[in-house]
């Protein structure tokens, strides 16, 4: 409130996520917070808004799980909830900033997504960057796009969910002249009536995630980053979220050692920047994916997407991940001598 917005106290996180949508639908820009069982309880209304394209963004700060799990401690487990979580193909955008300056601008751009891309945008970080102090160095001027107007054009019936080339439609705001339309949760046609017909969900299906690419192009956003040797490189370390400070730390001592190597952090998970990604990949001999679950659900991700293998190193210990961890591992893969002195 006290810049302008207004807050609201709701009684579960159902209610949070549903409040969040109603006002992204009446034009709002709404966010909502919560961890990982909350984001489970809020997965059926995110499919909602994917389905009637609302824009809304939520922040979800991951501990340790499953169910109430860890509540106190850290974890990146929750990014198979974020990038999957809801019944049908109900892919929305996910980003997951590596510090606190990230954070900030992360989240003012999840706006700009929501908004452009009329879709839900959630903010993937953890306990451990949540509870960080950095020294941070604000913009002198507010670096974001201001909440847009939505205009509606030409006569005739208002098509709220026409195809375009980029696959976002029109919208119209509640009371806005000539934009009378359906919402609904249900499929349906151009005009938002409900519609089973098959050719009609394809098409419905194919608008809503093709969509979603133009993210990967969205200005002033960084979606994956590059750190240190370019070119070919021994041992490539891939990571995200607040683990990305260990691997750099690792790869500088890597660096010391004389193991060639590089590192990269990806901030946009959904939709996965497969061509960087395979850049990546392309360029070093071994890759190698830390971050803090037992799974290692961002190797499958990525893996699944690429087609191609990669090294997990996971931990599931509640607390961040150790350097030590990391360099020993480089040190193991790495093809010089440093492979003999880590056996």
């Amino acid at each position: 409130p006290k810049r302008g917005g207004k807050m609201l106290q709701t009684e579960d996180e159902i209610s949070a996520i549903a409040a969040t949508i109603g006002a992204g639908y009446a034009g709002a820009r709404a966010a909502t917070a919560t961890s990982g069982p909350g984001l489970a309880l809020m997965a059926e209304m995110l499919g909602l808004g994917v389905m009637a394209e609302v824009p809304s963004v939520v922040i979800v700060s991951q501990r340790g799980g499953p169910s109430t799990g860890l509540p106190t401690k850290t974890e990146q487990s929750d990014l198979n909830m974020a990038v999957y979580g809801g019944s049908g193909d109900a892919q929305r955008i996910v980003l997951a900033p590596t510090n606190v300056d990230g954070c900030y601008r992360c989240a003012g751009k999840a706006f700009e997504l929501a908004e452009d891309y009329q879709t839900p945008v959630i903010v993937l970080l953890d306990l451990y960057l949540s509870n960080r102090y950095e020294t941070v160095v604000p913009p002198k001027s507010n670096p974001f796009k201001p909440k847009a107007t939505p205009k509606i054009e030409g006569a005739g019936p208002f098509k709220r969910f026409a195809p375009t080339q980029s696959g976002v439609s029109p919208r119209a705001l509640p009371g806005q002249k000539g934009g009378v339309h359906t919402v609904t949760g249900l499929e349906h046609n151009e005009l938002g009536r409900p519609s089973d017909l098959p050719s009609m969900h394809e098409a419905m299906s194919e608008k809503r995630h093709r969509k979603l690419l133009g993210a990967l192009k969205h200005p002033d956003l960084t979606i994956a980053k590059r750190f240190g040797a370019t070119g070919k490189v021994d041992i490539g370390l891939l990571g995200w979220g607040s683990t990305f400070g260990e691997i750099l730390e690792a790869m500088y001592m890597a660096d010391a050692e004389g193991i060639s190597c590089s590192a990269m952090k990806v901030v946009m998970l959904q939709p996965l920047p497969v061509d960087p990604i395979n850049a990546f990949f392309d360029d070093a001999r071994v890759v190698i994916i830390p971050e803090l679950n037992y799974e290692g659900q961002f190797a499958s991700l990525v893996c699944g997407a690429l087609g191609r293998p990669a090294v997990r190193l996971t931990r599931a210990t509640g607390a961040p991940f150790e350097v030590a961890d990391i360099i020993d591992c480089i040190r193991k893969h790495a093809s010089g001598p440093q492979a003999q002195a880590a056996e």
